[in-house]
């Protein structure tokens, strides 16, 4: 949209502002570019009661909030909340928000130390949940932090809700019931758009003011670079982080709980057996999901590097029987035991210490955490990675092969983001929590999960191999060295 020769003039000021008050990390002036002069206007100017803020991620938001808040708090006597899911995330803003102030002396003049405060440890450890500025006349202009479910009886007349999306429906609730005390209130809801009723409710809603910032405008302003955005759009959740586009509709329940996979890119995936021959190709690998009675089932599946079959499902109580199963197919189909995955939480401890006495195979614990540190900034724990992998792996062709596996069952498994500390992580729903549903325990799903645990490794072939030796050693051989005579 055009803006008008108020509008500029305005943001113009705004920028000019910032840059005369605030610095970079470098001690550069700092430049707000046009999507954050836009986040710096709402919130300073106040202009609309009612603010929606979505950007693509590592847009410098936070920052541009933090001065925002920064700038306000000094000049007016007002008091300010920053809320998020947890105090953790809620603290990012404030420690940001306290590295400006000490950029210049007029803001740094007006803050109030408490006793036994020194402003060098403040500028150092940026370590506070509620600051104070001296606007003058005796007057105070706060800021202070809280969790969204925490902020039952706190009040505030300005809000600024950070990773708004992450918050429940219930403690969004808390969170407006701040706002209360006064008719003349404040509200700023920021966020990528995850799956929730109440941020996608404001992106909707006419009342609130809405500044969206995707992946082609950070290019414009120099924020992101097209390689590093051709590198992200391989990552989950490019749609979310970048596009700021929401999950697609109809896939969410409604508790935010998003379908891992629809039906339909599972029967694309879905192959007829071929009778009497072995299909598929690559590296063998089995998951053991063990139930031991009950309405529950026992099931193994194989996996190769392009299709997944169950081989063994059924309810039989005898764990013993399922662990003969896997030693013969073992043997007879000649898997390495490190490519044998087994459930050993509850009543799959007993078939998992058994095998592994004779041969070592992985024990799968859903709880622990991921197996590399990049995925443990990404997921949960070690089931949504799993999980996580299966997924790429079917929507990258991998197929499931008809026969006794109910691969429905993996529209019953379902994620969504939860917030962990500073970041928002991947979370798969667990086996507890569908049974809430009234859904059974996902057997064939568990099973086939537990063949992720290790990448899908080709095997060696001796032949290839022993071709790539000669090579070697021909092109190791130097007739004009005399040490090959020795």
């Amino acid at each position: 949209m055009e803006l008008t020769e108020r509008d500029r003039k305005i943001n113009l000021k705004c920028k000019e502002l910032v840059k005369s008050l605030y610095k970079t990390d470098e001690g550069d002036p700092f430049v707000l570019t046009a999507g954050q002069v836009d986040i710096f206007r709402a919130i300073f100017k106040k202009e609309h009661p009612r603010v929606h803020i979505e950007t693509h991620t590592r847009y410098g938001k936070s920052e541009t909030v933090a001065i925002a808040v920064l700038t306000r708090a000094s000049m007016f006597p007002e008091k300010w909340a920053i809320v998020a899911g947890n105090k953790e995330k809620a603290g990012i803003i404030i420690e940001k928000l306290i590295k400006h102030i000490f950029d210049n002396k007029l803001i740094s003049s007006k803050f109030v130390l408490d006793k036994g405060e020194t402003a060098e440890a403040i500028r150092r450890y940026k370590n506070k949940n509620k600051i104070n500025f001296n606007v003058g006349d005796g007057l105070l202009g706060e800021v202070f932090i809280t969790a969204a479910k925490n902020a039952m009886g706190l009040g505030s007349p300005n809000v600024v809700e950070d990773e708004s999306a992450l918050i429940s429906a219930k403690d969004h609730a808390l969170v407006m019931r701040m706002l209360g005390d006064q008719t003349d209130n404040f509200l700023v809801k920021i966020g990528n758009p995850w799956e929730s009723d109440h941020f996608t409710g404001s992106y909707e809603d006419p009342a609130y003011k809405k500044i969206r910032v995707d992946y082609v405008q950070g290019i414009k302003e120099g924020r992101l670079l097209p390689a590093y955005v051709d590198e992200m759009r391989k990552q989950p959740f490019f749609d979310v982080l970048y596009e700021c586009n929401r999950p697609k509709q109809g896939m969410s329940d409604d508790k935010g709980w998003i379908s891992l996979l629809t039906r339909d890119e599972i029967e694309r995936a879905l192959v007829q057996p071929v009778v009497g021959a072995e299909t598929g190709f690559g590296i063998k690998k089995l998951g053991v999901d063990v139930a031991g009675g009950g309405r529950n089932y026992s099931v193994i599946v194989k996996r190769r590097t392009n299709i997944a079959r169950v081989i063994v499902k059924n309810q039989d109580p005898d764990t013993m029987n399922l662990a003969e199963n896997v030693i013969n197919i073992k043997n007879r189909d000649e898997i390495e035991s490190a490519d044998i995955s087994i459930d050993k939480v509850g009543i799959g401890k007993g078939i998992y210490d058994m095998l592994n006495r004779q041969f070592p195979v992985y024990g799968i614990n859903a709880g622990d955490t991921p197996t590399t540190d990049e995925n443990k900034e990404k997921f949960s724990n070690l089931r949504a990675e799993l999980f996580w992998k299966l997924r790429d792996w079917v929507l990258g062709g991998g197929k499931l092969e008809i026969g006794l596996a109910d691969w429905y069952q993996l529209t019953k498994i379902k994620y969504r983001i939860k917030l962990e500390g500073t970041k928002g992580k991947i979370k798969i729903i667990s086996k507890v929590e569908l049974l809430k549903m009234g859904v059974e325990s996902p057997d064939d799903a568990d099973a086939l999960s537990m063949t992720f645990i290790t990448d899908d490794v080709m095997p060696p072939d001796p032949e290839i191999e022993e071709m790539r030796e000669q090579q070697e050693t021909k092109e190791a051989f130097d007739p004009l060295n005399p040490f090959n005579n020795i």
